[in-house]
């Protein structure tokens, strides 16, 4: 059998890799979604610059979706 000090060795070990699993898993989410999340900002930024341009040459509101055209 484990002895006591043993055991909480052991629980102690399992805490930290549980840990570094959770850090390493949010690592990963990140570095999968990076490319996406750069995509959807250049989005924004050139719906901006359409919508800015849009309104100097005068056109107030414009209603366009991309998925129906």
């Amino acid at each position: 059998m484990l002895g006591d000090d043993e055991l909480n060795e052991l629980q102690e070990e399992i805490k930290l890799l549980e840990t570094q699993l959770r850090e390493r898993k949010r690592e990963l989410h990140e570095k999968r979604y990076a490319g996406l999340r750069t995509a959807m900002e250049a989005r924004k930024d050139a719906d901006q610059a359409i919508t800015e341009e849009l309104k100097a040459l005068g056109i107030k509101a414009i209603r366009w979706n991309p998925l129906f055209p």
